[in-house]
């Protein structure tokens, strides 16, 4: 059990609440995905790296043409908060082939050398979402919230 005091005289019970996070639940089978807000803030800088997502103000850190923003760039907002987002199946797919283009060129990788705070399970998180997003693309999407 963990305390806090601010004083000798007074301590109060911390209360550690379930962690924050993302829940990815398709439209048609009931397949989920969660991520807490750790994994799913390096998750979405692969994606923002990877081409999949943009918009915010945000900016790639590399200049690969490979995985340059196209029309099918789905708004990081989409990812930045859990509102009840609807990624559509065709986003999904999109997602899903970006995803898995940035692992098979080893941008993580590449990542590793400016995040110095990398998580070694990125790789996998990363592989488990393009995974999740394949699923997603044959039921129709899913719901970010």
């Amino acid at each position: 059990m963990k305390y806090y005091s601010n004083s000798r005289r007074c301590a109060t019970r911390l209360h550690y609440p379930v962690p924050v996070g993302y829940d990815f639940a398709a439209e048609d089978a009931g397949t989920s995905y969660r991520l807490n807000d750790w994994q799913m803030g390096h998750v979405r800088l692969v994606m923002l790296e990877a081409g999949a997502v943009a918009g915010d103000g945000l900016a790639r850190l590399f200049g690969n043409e490979r995985f340059a923003p196209s029309a099918d760039t789905v708004p990081v907002g989409h990812f930045s908060s859990n509102d009840g987002w609807q990624v559509t199946a065709a986003q999904c797919a999109f997602i899903a082939a970006r995803l898995r283009a940035a692992l098979d060129a080893d941008l993580i990788g590449d990542m590793a050398l400016f995040y110095y705070d990398q998580p070694t399970q990125l790789r996998d998180w990363v592989e488990e979402f393009a995974a999740f997003n394949e699923q997603a693309t044959a039921q129709g999407g899913y719901r970010v919230s």
